[in-house]
């Protein structure tokens, strides 16, 4: 497999740096350029069409949403892949990336466990892109990155405990099963499909007990950890 070039576009010298040296610890990938800004980010792009593009939301002289929207609209070379990165938790945010096909959606502080995981599909994804000259359905899911099957991320709605509504269920169900590789919080679920924080949380510890769920804790740099969920 060629090198793949990788941007780095951040305004935390901190972070650029973890991103820089866990990228660079596997072989197949070469940081190009490390930027602060949106206009130095687009002339990178337009300059030198990195493959791998890791793009903070909130940068210092714009928003990664301006970036992301120059890097769709570009006629002139096939988009990058793009992978967002944000403190942030806005469900508008989450959603507005979503919908421009980014490759993923990474929320800080960041896990390594994550970005590495991030890497190596990505790195999957190429293979996958060289190897085939068509493609089954599971090829594509693969390709998207779904990692859920029908059978997964499903209850037995007779079985529900006094508490969980089968309706209220199914809501949060399908958010989790569009976005299979977002992490959810009570916060973000709550906002999401329009019920309160704790309700939020006691479905989703129901989802996490019944192994259609899997959580991690997230330590921010204020306040309490707290849990967020994906789907398995």
């Amino acid at each position: 497999m060629s090198i793949k070039n990788v941007l780095i576009v951040e305004d935390d010298s901190r972070i650029a740096g973890i991103l820089l040296k866990t990228i660079e610890k596997m072989t197949t990938f070469s940081v190009i350029a490390i930027t602060e800004t949106a206009v130095e980010a687009i002339d990178v792009i337009d300059c030198f069409s990195p493959d791998l593009i890791f793009l903070d939301v909130s940068l210092l002289d714009s928003s990664g949403l301006d970036v992301l929207q120059h890097i769709k609209q570009s006629i002139d070379q096939p988009a990058a892949c793009v992978v967002m990165l944000t403190a942030a938790k806005d469900p508008q945010i989450i959603q507005t990336s979503i919908a421009s096909g980014v490759f993923d959606y990474i929320l800080k502080p960041i896990s390594f466990n994550r970005l590495t995981q991030t890497l190596q599909r990505y790195l999957d994804y190429c293979a996958r892109l060289d190897s085939k000259l068509t493609f089954e359905q599971k090829d594509v899911d693969l390709l998207l990155g779904a990692k859920i099957s029908s059978e997964q991320c499903i209850t037995n709605k007779s079985d529900h405990p006094k508490g969980i509504d089968s309706l209220t269920l199914d809501k949060i169900l399908a958010v989790i099963k569009k976005d299979p590789l977002i992490f959810f919080t009570a916060d973000v679920m709550s906002d999401t499909v329009g019920t309160s924080r704790t309700t939020a949380r006691r479905y989703l510890e129901y989802l996490l007990s019944i192994n259609s769920v899997r959580a991690e804790i997230e330590y921010g740099t204020v306040g309490r950890p707290e849990r967020r969920y994906v789907c398995k």
